[in-house]
């Protein structure tokens, strides 16, 4: 799993943690496809289902829990979208019921080490002062170039460039010591 986002955050939503849940969306769509794919007898409903998954997810950004496993809150939101396309549509096909959904729902794949660190990393990205968090996001979430950055912050192209790599550096010592404290805890 890449961990570089493309594209702008989806309009309407505000917040790191709105960034910070696409990411891990993007990092967690093929799983969550797959999870959609399961239950969907209609396959030309999967796009359709995913997407509004997608929207619901960011628009609910807010209230994801970072200490959660994201992919079973994500597959959480894809189970009740595959309901809604079922009452919606009754007459195509009839969903699986609610005991099978939850059966399906209930054997997910456990959190891997990707999980724990992309969680790591959500926390270690917030803890960083507004400025680089910000040019974090631009760079990233935004897919802005360093120039575009430069811009963007009124800085200089090279300070830029300097900045970034000490935010990375911060980022992947946090993430070291989070992961360290984390085994040491077990």
């Amino acid at each position: 799993m890449g961990s570089t986002v493309g594209g702008p955050a989806v309009a309407g939503t505000g917040g790191a943690n709105a960034s910070i849940v696409q990411l891990l969306f993007l990092q967690h769509s093929a799983q969550v496809r797959g999870f959609i794919v399961a239950l969907l007898p209609d396959l030309s409903q999967v796009d359709d289902v995913f997407q509004e998954t997608f929207l619901t997810v960011t628009a609910k950004a807010d209230v994801f829990d970072a200490q959660r496993d994201f992919l079973a809150w994500a597959c959480g939101v894809a189970r009740l979208k595959v309901r809604e396309a079922g009452r919606k549509s009754p007459r195509q096909w009839r969903p699986l019921s609610d005991e099978v959904l939850e059966a399906l729902a209930a054997s997910e794949p456990p959190a891997t080490g990707e999980d724990e660190r992309l969680r790591h990393l959500a926390d270690c990205v917030k803890a960083l002062p507004e400025q680089s968090r910000r040019m974090i996001e631009y760079c990233y979430q935004q897919a802005h170039k360093p120039a575009e950055i430069a811009r963007l912050m009124e800085w200089a192209v090279d300070s830029v460039y300097v900045a970034l790599s000490r935010a990375r550096s911060t980022l992947r010592d946090c993430v070291a010591r989070k992961i360290a404290a984390e085994a040491g805890a077990t």
